[in-house]
This record gives C-alpha cells, structure tokens and sequence, in this order.
C-alpha cells in the first residue's frame, strides 16, 4: 500500500507544479529595430500597459525591442 501511494506523489507534484506555471507565465512580443524605435520601454508601455517590462536586445547592429507583458486571457485561473 505504501508503494501504491508514494507513486502517486510525483505526478501529483509535476501537475501542481504546471498548474502555478501557466498561471504566472506572460506573452512577449517583438516591437522592431531599437535603431527605429528609439523609446523601446515607452513603445511598449504605450502598446501593452504599464505592466510591461522592455528591453533592447543587442543581438547585433541596432537590436531588436523585446516587451514582456501579462497575457490577456480570458480563461479564468484556478
């Protein structure tokens, strides 16, 4: 009996754990060249909230304008 409910603990633990994940995981979206927008933080505050956190990956030459925002969902979170 002990072995029967200790299997059960794992998968248990993983399904929890996917559970919280996708509560917390947000979108992100790709704004263009940071050489053609110039206010990369203000360009995706103005597009997705004030929520949104920016960044300009310099991947080379001008970078690119990377936002991460809270996904609008409309299925509720358990």
């Amino acid at each position: 009996m002990a072995k029967t409910s200790s299997s059960f603990v794992l998968p248990i633990i993983f399904l929890v754990m996917f559970a919280l994940v996708e509560q917390n995981m947000g979108c992100m979206a790709v704004l263009g060249s940071c050489g053609v927008i110039t206010d990369c933080s203000g360009a995706c505050k103005s597009k997705f909230g004030q929520d949104t956190l920016s960044r300009c990956d310099r991947d080379g030459g001008a970078g690119t304008c990377i936002c991460s925002y809270p996904c609008l969902t409309e299925k509720p979170h358990i």
